[in-house]
């Protein structure tokens, strides 16, 4: 049986450079269609909603609700089989098309190894608990990979981006890595690395090498060859970014070897003004509006055509989630 290997990270930590890096290997591919950007399934998010897993389960005590609604979610992972695993007949029942359609996502890689990421799971323990419960059940040799990043590195890289709240997205952060030192005493002996975003590009083909050899295959030296190093320094260099970090923060990035003089804004609050970091609300509103609307109804219209090619029924006899 192949091998499984599923990354956890939070955003803005090195994810997709390292999906880029693992895949040069010749013996991983990651999937080769996704609804979702950077080729993230979110499977087992998506599920999460799709079973309606409990409030509290999810990062704001709610469920998550960026695809708009169960039915939106089932429908873009029968969207997301039929690209990657044409041969699969997504069945009836939820929890069947969950675990049964994971499965054949995974088998349909060509490669030995079959690679995902998607760095919204980690914050919500309804779709790590789904991911613990099919670790258990499967045949699939599977591998967890956890990458972590200074959180100085990630919060400067979301506000940039996002436009996020340092002040407050540093909390986001701890959540993270409080489910990922869960994670990490829950499964199997031998089936979970971790590793530091800022050893990879400072090392990446010692980082990728052990990498490989953790997953099971030979290392390769294309791994790791478009890393750059020193990415991390610009948080540092930018005189208005003036985060200091909770004190819980630090603790969890000292417990993951990150040293006082990582941590330290060495610059003085008193001798600048903070970076304004205007949240893009336009861009978002606009993006949260595909993700929850347009794309989800043009997929149900797709899967709908497929379904009359097909001569099938039903897209979703199980749920009864519209909202």
């Amino acid at each position: 049986m192949a091998t499984v290997v599923i990354l956890l990270s939070d955003k803005r930590s090195g994810s997709t450079m390292f999906q880029n890096e693992i895949c040069r290997h010749p013996a991983v591919e990651t999937a080769a269609y996704s609804p979702h950007r950077y080729l993230e399934t979110h499977w087992w998010l998506m599920s999460a909603v799709l079973l309606d897993l409990p409030g509290p389960l999810f990062a704001v005590r709610k469920r998550y609700d960026g695809y708009g609604s169960r039915n939106n979610a089932r429908a873009l992972m029968v969207d997301l089989l039929a690209r990657c695993a044409p041969g699969f007949v997504p069945p009836a029942e939820d929890r069947a098309l969950v675990f049964e359609g994971w499965e054949a996502l995974c088998q349909s890689s060509p490669a030995p190894v079959f690679f995902e990421k998607s760095p919204q799971i980690l914050a919500q323990w309804a779709a790590l608990t789904l991911m613990l419960e099919w670790i258990e059940q499967t045949d699939f040799t599977v591998k967890i990979v956890g990458l972590v990043r200074n959180p100085h590195g990630v919060m400067y890289s979301a506000a940039r981006l996002f436009g996020t709240d340092p002040e407050t997205r540093q909390l986001a952060w701890l959540n993270g890595c409080r489910n990922l030192l869960a994670i990490e005493q829950m499964l199997p002996e031998g089936s979970y690395m971790r590793v530091r975003y800022e050893d990879l590009t400072a090392s990446p083909e010692a980082g990728f090498g052990g990498v490989a050899r953790f997953i099971g295959i030979a290392p390769d030296g294309t791994m790791g060859s478009g890393t750059r190093a020193g990415p991390e320094q610009k948080w540092k260099n930018d005189a208005g970014y003036l985060l200091e970090l909770h004190p819980a923060v630090r603790q969890m990035a000292q417990h993951f070897g990150y040293s006082g003089a990582d941590l330290d804004n060495p610059k003085d609050p008193a001798q600048g003004a903070p970076q304004a970091y205007r949240r893009r609300t336009f861009r978002f509103g606009v993006n949260r509006l595909r993700d929850r609307l347009v794309q989800p109804a043009l997929i149900q219209i797709r899967n709908a055509v497929r379904r009359g090619r097909a001569g099938g029924g039903s897209l979703n006899k199980n749920s009864e989630d519209t909202k």
